[in-house]
């Protein structure tokens, strides 16, 4: 059991590891979906988390500027586009 579990922990780090660079690579063009979706649907709440996006995004937070955008789109009614 304690074997299981430490391979399931070991594949969970691992996963987590090769996905959030990827996501925080992706945070760029999330950042350019909400100043274009913001541009055509102006909306306060998307406004400010896709802000907030764009500061993370600048101090190298790409994983959380990216969770940012993806909240700021879904204020807009739009599923981010993945790459």
């Amino acid at each position: 059991m304690k074997k299981a579990l430490g391979a399931f922990v070991a594949l969970a780090f691992v996963v987590g590891v090769a996905i959030g660079p990827a996501w925080a690579a992706h945070a760029p063009e999330l950042s350019k979906q909400c100043q274009e979706a913001l541009k055509k649907t102006p909306n306060k709440d998307a406004e400010k988390l896709c802000g907030e996006g764009d500061k993370l995004l600048k101090d190298g937070k790409g994983e959380e500027a990216a969770k940012k955008f993806e909240a700021g789109l879904e204020k807009l009614g739009i599923k981010p586009a993945k790459k």
